[in-house]
This record gives structure tokens, C-alpha cells and sequence, in this order.
């Protein structure tokens, strides 16, 4: 593990994320010199996720994190999404250690073919052009095999390869390639970063069904932009621009 990483643990918490905001000057304090702080917990009651939607997850069988990170001047405001482009990439690094081969769907999804195999929540505070800091939740399915009824069909580490593995080892994982990635982006590797993202994603160089305000398209992914706006090619040869949640491309 990390040796600049100060790891909170928690047993039974309403949200990872609610509890990093809330004690973000108490953890930071605790974490000393650390450069990123981790919030984990075995259980939360109110996890949440993108779009308002609730985390389902049984206590002790799936990864809960919360990374928190202060950017700061390393990290303009129009380059806000990279800090999403490094978590997503960053998971399917982890991933890719266990032989998963998972992608991305935009903004930060974690997909194996059409089911989900994690989320991410990124919520960030800003001061003046900066971000001054990013708390971001990951939600990892690892062990759970019994899912409640939801539009979008899960998976977890242990379905994929048929076996458990300890929740605390894929932690570091994740742990470790975020902070591989993070520095990266606060490091003049920035671009390396979102090329690496522009590969993984879902829709690159194949048609796809999407739906907005108008209704259904097709269209193939060309990439984002800095501030996280999607770009589609539609098969009449436009290309539209999409911020979030102004778009979505069903699975399944």
C-alpha cells in the first residue's frame, strides 16, 4: 500500500461520502502530510449514487470507498473532469490485475459487456479557477452475487471469475492505480490520462443507441471534452455535444 495515503475505517456509516465531507478538516489533520485520505466502510445505509440513484450494497461483501484529494493549484476548473477520467481509468487498472476487462461509460461508469460492475460519485469544492478539493465515492461490487431488482443489471468480481477475494486487497488496488493516475494529471501527464480514458470508453469507434430531450439516435462516441462534455457523431454525420445527464446510453 501507498505509505502517503491515511486510510479512516468505518464499520456501519449512511454514506462514505457524506461522512469525508462532513469530516474533511478532522481527516486531513489526522492524515498529516498525507496526500490523499481514504474513507472505507463495511456497510452504508444511504449510499449514493450518479443521478440521485441509491447504492445498493450487503454489508462486508463490496468495496465502499471515499478518496478525498486538495489539487489545488495543480488542477484548473476547466480540466475538472480529469479527476473523474483518472478514477474510471483507474479502476479498470485494478481491474485488469484480476483479468477483468472492464470499459467505461460516460461520465464514469464501469462496465463488463452490459452490466455494472461499478460507480463513481465525484463531488468537488472550488476556489477562485482551482479545485480546492475532490471527494469521490466508488462503489465496487466484489463478493455480492444477490442483487435487488434495479434498470441497471449488476455483476461482481466474484460472478465474473467465480470466486471471492478480500475486500481489502482490491482496495489497495484501486488505492494504488488512483494514485498512480492522480499524480499523473497534477504532473504535467494530464493528456496521457484522458487519451488513455478516450480508449476505454463505451461507443468508440462502433455505432451505438442513445437517447435525449428528442427521443432515440444512433451514434458513435468521438471523445469528451476537458470539461467533461460528451461528443457524438450521429449516423447523419452531425456532431452533438452533451453535458450530463442530458444524454443517456441505455444498455442491455
Amino acid at each position: 500500500m501507498d505509505c502517503n495515503v491515511y486510510i479512516k475505517r468505518l464499520d456501519v456509516i449512511d454514506s462514505t461520502n457524506r461522512y469525508a465531507r462532513d469530516e474533511a478538516v478532522s481527516l486531513w489533520r489526522e492524515a498529516g502530510d498525507k496526500e490523499l485520505v481514504a474513507v472505507t466502510a463495511r456497510h452504508q445505509t444511504a449510499g449514493r449514487g450518479q443521478r440521485g440513484n441509491v447504492w445498493n450494497s450487503l454489508a462486508g461483501e463490496n468495496l465502499l470507498l471515499t478518496l478525498v484529494v486538495r489539487p489545488g493549484q495543480s488542477l484548473q476548473v476547466c480540466r475538472q473532469f480529469l479527476l473523474s477520467q483518472a478514477v474510471a481509468v483507474a479502476i479498470h487498472s485494478a481491474m485488469a490485475r484480476y483479468g477483468i476487462d472492464a470499459r467505461l461509460k460516460w461520465p464514469n461508469d464501469i462496465y463488463v459487456g452490459n452490466r455494472k460492475l461499478a460507480g463513481i460519485l465525484v463531488e468537488l469544492d472550488y476556489s477562485a479557477s482551482c479545485v480546492e478539493q475532490a471527494i469521490i465515492g466508488i462503489g465496487l461490487n466484489v463478493n455480492q452475487s444477490d442483487f435487488p431488482a434495479m434498470d441497471r443489471i449488476p455483476v461482481s468480481m466474484k460472478m465474473l471469475l467465480g470466486k471471492e477475494f478480500p475486500v481489502d486487497d482490491v482496495m489497495c488496488d484501486v488505492i494504488e492505480c488512483f494514485s498512480r493516475y492522480y499524480t499523473g494529471i497534477c504532473t504535467g501527464e494530464a493528456d496521457a490520462v484522458a487519451t488513455e480514458y478516450k480508449e476505454l470508453l463505451l461507443g468508440i469507434g462502433e455505432e451505438r443507441h442513445f437517447v435525449d430531450a428528442q427521443g432515440p439516435f444512433m451514434a458513435t462516441v468521438e471523445g469528451t471534452e476537458p470539461d467533461g462534455h460528451l461528443l457524438l457523431r450521429r449516423s447523419d454525420g452531425t456532431l452533438s455535444r452533451y453535458a450530463f445527464k442530458e444524454v443517456e446510453q441505455p444498455m442491455g
